[in-house]
């Protein structure tokens, strides 16, 4: 039986092209259950939360984001600024994401910002047409106790700003829940999580 097309923000881009061998397309279709759920709402978290923190020459800022528990993690992106606080390529910040409850990275190693930049390094701006936020090949389940662990570094000489933005579907808590939690004292469980 065929389902109707799920309609959001990325099956009415226009900008898009739905090739169906393609990365993009495949990722889609991975996330289509989550897609399709009703008790998800959309939330997006950039670390460092202060764009005027600096990451010294060599340095790794360390950070840590709280979620709730039986969210997921859809997608990223990166990106850093020049001094006149302008969004250019990531092209010295590379970046692990860490889910603390199991410790186990969203990348096998840190990986290079300029892969999930919207901008390129070449002369015009994004001139390879990147979509933005970069898409993981399936949705990441971020269990109890909902953090994660951010390490972001600069291997350049000088101080840089950046920012990673991570792009998650957090399950809503419905009241009728939140007025057995507070009755009982019991929590209720929300979202995917087992």
């Amino acid at each position: 039986m065929l389902k109707d097309a799920v309609l959001d923000g990325f099956s009415q881009n226009l900008n898009i092209r739905y090739l169906p061998y393609h990365y993009f397309a495949a990722c889609l279709t991975q996330s289509e259950v989550l897609r399709r759920a009703n008790l998800y709402r959309a939330r997006w978290v950039v670390q460092p939360d202060d764009l005027n923190t600096p990451i010294p020459a060599y340095d790794t800022f360390e950070g840590q984001v709280k979620v709730v528990p039986g969210s997921y993690l859809w997608g990223f992106q990166v990106c850093e600024f020049n001094a006149a606080f302008v969004a250019v390529a990531a092209a010295n910040t590379i970046v692990q994401v860490t889910d603390a409850c199991t410790g186990i990275p969203l990348f096998s190693d840190y990986t290079a910002g300029s892969g999930f930049s919207p901008f390129s390094a070449a002369v015009a701006l994004d001139a390879r047409g990147g979509i933005a936020p970069h898409l993981l090949t399936q949705p990441r389940l971020i269990m109890e106790p909902g953090l994660l662990n951010v390490e972001i570094a600069n291997r350049s000489v000088a101080t840089l700003r950046c920012q990673l933005l991570l792009c998650f579907a957090e399950p809503c808590v419905v009241l009728e829940d939140e007025a057995i939690k507070a009755a009982t004292g019991t929590p209720v469980r929300v979202g995917g999580g087992q």
